[in-house]
């Protein structure tokens, strides 16, 4: 029974691009430290050939031949930023002290240049965030996911006063 529970969830992070990565995220975090290490070297355009844990979770995951370029360049940072339920990537990016000009030039990217940068914006990052966020915006690289992220990060940024924060007589 609970193969057929662990393969209906798997058809599920399949279908769901944010159970997908969510899936992947949770599956990188408990891999062995070695095949942790073969995943944070994958590069994009070098003449080796990824090593055995990608192909695991391509098969995996059904990630099919036209994804594989994009987890190529997202399965590294998920070995070096974990996925941690609840934290923005946006917020974390900001309280990371990520310049706001160096966010929006990196909103302004094309989805395939935002990717190659992807590992340079969260270089001050030192922790993880919340994946299916971050990753979704990279898949989709819209205008509704960059406005959502922007909203993340320039929020996390605005500090809350206490004038924000309570109701004044002349408020009621």
């Amino acid at each position: 029974m609970s193969e057929k529970v662990a393969t209906t969830a798997e058809a599920v992070e399949r279908k769901d691009p944010r159970g997908r990565i969510l899936g992947i995220a949770g599956y990188v975090a408990k891999l062995p430290r070695g095949s942790r290490a073969e995943l944070r070297r994958l590069r994009v355009g070098t003449d080796h050939v990824p090593p055995e844990p990608f192909w695991r979770i391509v098969d995996r995951y059904g990630i099919e031949t036209h994804e594989e370029l994009f987890w190529l360049r997202v399965i590294p940072l998920m070995v070096e930023h974990e996925h941690r339920k609840g934290v923005r990537a946006g917020a974390a990016l900001s309280q990371a002290g990520v310049s706001s000009a160096r966010l929006e030039r990196w909103l302004r990217l094309g989805r395939s240049s935002a990717l190659a940068e992807a590992r340079r914006l969260l270089s001050k990052v030192d922790s993880g965030f919340d994946w299916p966020g971050f990753g979704t915006l990279l898949l989709y690289w819209n205008d509704r996911a960059r406005m959502a992220f922007a909203r993340d990060f320039f929020l996390a940024a605005t500090p809350v006063t206490p004038h924000d924060t309570q109701s004044t007589k002349g408020d009621e």
